[in-house]
């Protein structure tokens, strides 16, 4: 069930102090702890726990002999801890795009109508260590579209890779631009020496390009665009 922006800060608080007790939480302590009224925190636990991401349990305290009045206490699910864990990773792997994205496009900017070969030497460095499959596609693609600038390739008139980048976004046409660039590089002995097994690369990127969402297949995409128009590699579009 989805959680709204209060409910998923509510339950991160609550993940916190689970994890620094390792125990069963009072709502009271709860409440304490985030600055509530005991009511308020008892009636979002309650509602989390509809949602699936908190149980319950009574307890009867231990300096308790014999009957005693039982208390309740909660703690989260592993729905709960999966979902953290999940958030953690894509805020990570956000974290990850935009740094490597900032990086790129200064680099580009920077070297323009100069020497790529010191860019393009650290992405063949880089590619390998991605951790996230959306910065691996847009570190392979930079690649290919720096070697088809040394391969100083002309196209003439509207080039295909320009034509690919104003199609509707798909991993088909990802995949193609991909496959297009780097048949052209391989096909110059110099770009195919400075390059060397980039094959492998673009296994990787195909992988890597089939686990995109929707949102990251457009990222990619436009900052595809964003390179190319940068390098503006076809004479006519210069």
């Amino acid at each position: 069930m989805k959680l709204t922006f209060r409910q998923k800060a509510f339950l991160s608080r609550v993940l916190d102090l689970y994890r620094a007790t390792q125990d069963p939480l009072h709502y009271s302590v709860v409440a304490e702890r985030l600055g509530l009224s005991n009511s308020a925190a008892y009636d979002m636990l309650r509602l989390l726990e509809q949602k699936g991401m908190v149980s319950s349990e009574y307890t009867i305290p231990k300096a308790t002999s014999g009957p005693g009045r039982s208390s309740i206490l909660f703690f989260p699910t592993a729905e709960a801890i999966d979902l953290f864990s999940c958030l953690a990773g894509e805020s990570q792997e956000q974290e990850e795009w935009e740094g490597a994205k900032a990086h790129i496009l200064a680099s580009l900017r920077q070297g323009k109508a100069s020497d790529y070969q010191g860019l393009l030497h650290e992405l063949l460095v880089r590619i390998p260590e991605a951790q996230s499959s959306l910065v691996r596609c847009a570190e392979v693609i930079t690649a290919l579209l720096l070697s088809l600038r040394e391969a100083r390739h002309k196209f003439g008139g509207r080039s295909p890779v320009s034509m690919l980048l104003g199609a509707p976004v798909s991993k088909l046409g990802m995949s193609m631009l991909g496959g297009f660039a780097l048949g052209l590089c391989l096909a110059d002995q110099k770009v195919q020496q400075l390059l060397g097994d980039f094959q492998e690369y673009t296994k990787k990127y195909e992988a890597s390009l089939q686990e995109l969402s929707p949102e990251s297949l457009i990222a990619l995409q436009r900052f595809t665009q964003d390179v190319w128009g940068i390098l503006k590699i076809a004479p006519a579009e210069r």
